[in-house]
């Protein structure tokens, strides 16, 4: 299991970065064959392992995948040392049209960003428009950029989604169907999704 050698430095990340340091993102590599050379569903597997082990030994104690149900909600937030984190997960299973491609590495990763990090970016409030023409906030350009590469990501309708939905994305990233990696990488279209 990798995800215990990886507590003492992101404990330490997380501590520099909630006392002011600016410290954006901890990366952790999936080292394991089914990351690297599975599907999204396997991928999920993958990250649902490592989050629940980081989660079971959080310093502060919160274990917040514990509760499988919530974390799909809403409300729901990885979090670790008392900061909650973006998460964002990279692999070879996604082509070079996917956000979420690997460049070639042949490697998959697992981003924490400290939401902390984004208010020290004075990244604005999230939005469930973009100025596609004339982009003016850094979420906006960033937005227009991943288009623009060619690798345009699902934008949710309203900034009041579960956040879980978007940390493993299926191959194509267009809002129809949701990995539910904490449940163990099922796959859910659009309609499935309204029902809950």
């Amino acid at each position: 299991d990798q995800a215990l050698p990886n507590v003492p430095a992101l404990s330490e990340f997380v501590r520099r970065s909630n006392s002011g340091e600016r410290l954006d993102g901890f990366c952790i590599e999936l080292d394991d064959p089914s990351a690297r050379e599975g599907s999204p569903e396997d991928l999920g597997e993958c990250v649902r392992r490592l989050l629940s082990e980081l989660s079971k030994h959080d310093p502060a104690g919160d274990a917040v995948m514990k509760k499988v149900p919530f974390v799909g909600s809403r409300g729901w937030r990885f979090r670790f040392g008392r900061a909650d984190c973006f998460v964002t997960s990279f692999a070879p299973c996604y082509p070079n049209s996917s956000s979420r491609y690997a460049f070639g590495t042949g490697r998959a990763f697992v981003l924490l960003q400290p939401e902390a990090s984004f208010a020290r970016h004075n990244l604005p409030i999230d939005t469930a428009t973009t100025q596609w023409e004339n982009p003016r906030t850094v979420r906006d350009k960033a937005r227009a950029a991943f288009k623009a590469a060619g690798r345009p990501y699902h934008i949710p309708e309203t900034t009041h989604y579960p956040p879980a939905e978007h940390i493993v994305k299926p191959i194509v990233d267009d809002g129809t169907s949701v990995i539910r990696w904490w449940q163990g990488g099922t796959r859910v279209s659009a309609e499935e999704i309204s029902a809950y």
